[in-house]
């Protein structure tokens, strides 16, 4: 199929002729791939964004689990995150239906998702966008994980259910080929997954984001709240997950190259400034509190577990891996005293 003949499709899927958009832009991907991305510019000079993924192509790699899911069943439990905080009123991208009314469209051996897509630009940050940024999580954080309009949400990337038994497969499977040099990090990222799966029965289950940071959330000219976009990772999943990996993540800017190999130092200001925007939206419960270490970690300790698989199973060797681990480490041994550094402005 060329790119040609699947824009005519997915345009009959979501537009009548008589109203079809003034412009169309492919952004990412192709037809010769797993998804290909186009932008829709509509007459009245907003825009939608059309994913059209392969439905005998793989989950994408932050969504896969060890439990069985088809590339269906993970684009409809994104669609249906989105559905939920629409139901809610939450500022985010909106579904875009197909012209039967469906979350999830079907065309030959392609399935789409339409949303809108949000106006503005990724935010710097400043001081004043993390504070935006973390009231935006804990108003997130305040919408409840339950069964929207459409069926409930999708499990988040980073769901205990989800992340901790592929983490554990994975290093369980390298146990005994960690190298002396390695085995801090391997022990780091055990422990990190342990306290999550302890922990995940008594901390708030809400919808969460699971990517927070710079180049995730935009801001309009004039408007002094952020939104966040790219909701591929959210879903269902622990509240202080999200926000721990939100604190991490604040030390980055948009226009980083390379996010995966930045190296990090704990920034008082920029931690203050997503803690206290979160907190004039919500409080962590003491369970939170206590696990707010951990939770900072786990992002990087559930990526480490698949970069051990890959260097230790696959043999995938090289300077790029090694930067990576060398931004694991920094993240694992970061997260902590991010969270010393949040507590005081997190209420409680």
């Amino acid at each position: 199929m060329t790119d040609a003949a699947l824009v005519g499709r997915l345009l009959d899927e979501y537009h009548e002729r008589s109203a079809a958009p003034a412009g169309i832009l492919l952004t990412a991907g192709s037809v010769h791939e797993a998804s290909v991305t186009y932008q829709l510019t509509l007459p009245d000079g907003s825009r939608q964004l059309i994913r059209a993924f392969r439905a005998d192509g793989p989950v994408p790699v932050h969504g896969r689990g060890l439990l069985p899911e088809t590339t269906a069943d993970w684009l409809l439990g994104r669609a249906r995150t989105l559905a939920c905080l629409a139901a809610a009123d939450y500022p985010a991208p909106r579904p875009v239906r197909t012209r039967t009314g469906e979350l999830v469209g079907v065309e030959a051996a392609w399935l789409s998702w339409g949303i809108s897509r949000v106006p503005g630009n990724a935010i710097r940050p400043a001081l004043s966008q993390l504070r935006a940024l973390g009231a935006t999580l804990g108003s997130l954080h305040m919408v409840a994980a339950q069964a929207g309009p459409d069926g409930c949400a999708g499990l988040a990337s980073h769901h205990p259910l989800v992340a901790v038994p592929a983490a554990r497969a994975r290093l369980q499977a390298v146990a005994g080929r960690v190298p002396a040099g390695w085995q801090p990090l391997y022990r780091a990222i055990a422990q990190t997954i342990d306290a999550v799966q302890i922990a995940a029965g008594n901390v708030a289950e809400t919808l969460v984001h699971g990517d927070a940071w710079a180049r995730t959330a935009v801001q309009s000219p004039g408007d002094e709240k952020v939104t966040l976009i790219d909701w591929e990772t959210g879903g269902r999943g622990l509240a202080v997950l999200d926000l721990g990996n939100c604190l991490l993540e604040c030390h980055l800017d948009a226009t980083v190259p390379d996010p995966a190999v930045s190296l990090i130092a704990p920034d008082e200001d920029r931690i203050a400034a997503v803690a206290g925007g979160y907190a004039t939206m919500r409080e962590l419960s003491g369970a939170e509190r206590a696990l707010l270490p951990a939770a900072a970690a786990f992002a990087a300790a559930v990526a480490g577990a698949v970069h051990l698989e890959l260097a230790l199973l696959e043999d995938v060797r090289g300077p790029v891996m090694d930067a990576r681990l060398a931004r694991l480490r920094n993240r694992m041994e970061a997260a902590a005293p991010v969270a010393a550094l949040a507590l005081p402005h997190l209420g409680g």
